[in-house]
């Protein structure tokens, strides 16, 4: 919200600069509004100006992405007003809340009209409609609150469910819409001692194509295959989760529970944790968030209703367990 804020003032600025009257907007209506204002007018017996030099008034460049038949501008698709739609066609209309409302941030930004999400921002496609409610719910309560308060993915989060302009039907819209979509697995989970050398760019990793290597350690690495793709919030965007040799099957029995104070996972996440009747479906989402959860709710950053029951789970884990725990469960067929 303060980029846009930023973007607005200066378009301000500009305008009162130039004379422009046309109103202020974002994105794709911005462009359309500063389309349709009228050039200036030749000077009566003046010559007819030649061309405009289209070289010397560089603009944004529309870019697509593989399979598309739409285009968008890097402003279009760095205005967190906005869902950036690329196949319209693969899901249903968006309603208001999350394809973009300003001056709030769209949901679609985010977590993508299909629901995919990113590492920053979990896949909320195919999460039960009571659940996403009760998250909403308890981020604006406090019951859950983030992590690592200096995470500007979570800020971001927590800045839009606060706002006072997002009402109750904004969040009940988003909800049955995201509950309604399939969760499609794009993100493959490789066990690993040494991986790709990683840099960070904003809130995800960035493999590198050198050929430059390091070790693993105790940590999942995860990222985009294709950078460019991800940059463009292309839906289809691929993953690699790199994780600890031996995790998954470590996770594996960790899931089982220990027979008293730890039930299995299954006892609420259902038969091959694809969702139950206590607890969302995890199978196949990606692995970093997973993790995030796990060591929110050891941490007690989450205390919701449906977090409470997962405090005695989480108690006597370690962080290895909790690596070895999401592992696991982004391994699975969703």
């Amino acid at each position: 919200m303060i980029g846009q804020a930023i973007r607005q003032a200066l378009m301000a600025i500009a305008i009162a600069t130039v004379g422009i009257t046309a109103p202020i907007f974002s994105g794709n209506a911005g462009s359309a509004a500063l389309a349709a204002t009228p050039s200036a007018t030749p000077v009566a017996g003046q010559t007819p100006a030649e061309p405009v030099p289209a070289w010397a008034f560089p603009g944004p460049l529309n870019k697509s992405v593989p399979g598309s038949k739409l285009a968008w501008s890097d402003v279009q698709m760095f205005d967190r007003a906005i869902a950036v739609e690329w196949f319209p066609e693969e899901h249903p209309a968006m309603p208001p809340s999350v394809k973009g409302r300003m001056p709030l941030y769209a949901c679609g930004y985010c977590h993508l009209p299909e629901g995919a999400g990113r590492p920053e921002s979990a896949p909320l496609a195919g999460l039960p409609y009571e659940y996403l409610l009760q998250q909403a719910a308890d981020m604006r309560s406090g019951a859950r609150v983030l992590p690592d308060p200096s995470y500007f993915a979570g800020i971001n989060m927590l800045l839009t469910i606060k706002h006072p302009q997002l009402t109750q039907q904004d969040i009940d819209d988003a909800a049955r819409y995201y509950s309604s979509l399939k969760f499609i697995k794009h993100t493959r989970v490789i066990e690993a001692a040494e991986i790709p050398a990683v840099t960070t760019n904003a809130f995800v990793y960035v493999f590198d194509e050198t050929g430059k290597r390091e070790p693993l350690g105790e940590r999942i690495i995860e990222g985009p295959d294709d950078f460019e793709r991800f940059e463009r919030r292309d839906p289809h965007t691929t993953f690699t989760a790199y994780v600890p040799v031996g995790s998954i099957a470590r996770g594996a029995a960790l899931a089982k529970g220990n027979g008293s104070t730890r039930l299995s996972c299954e006892s609420c996440h259902g038969e091959g944790l694809k969702g139950g009747a206590l607890a969302p479906p995890i199978a196949g989402r990606p692995v970093t968030p997973q993790f995030r959860q796990l060591y929110a709710f050891k941490i007690g950053t989450r205390n919701g209703a449906g977090a409470l029951l997962m405090h005695p789970v989480v108690a006597d884990l370690s962080q290895r367990d909790m690596i070895d725990l999401a592992a696991y469960a982004g391994s699975l067929e969703p």
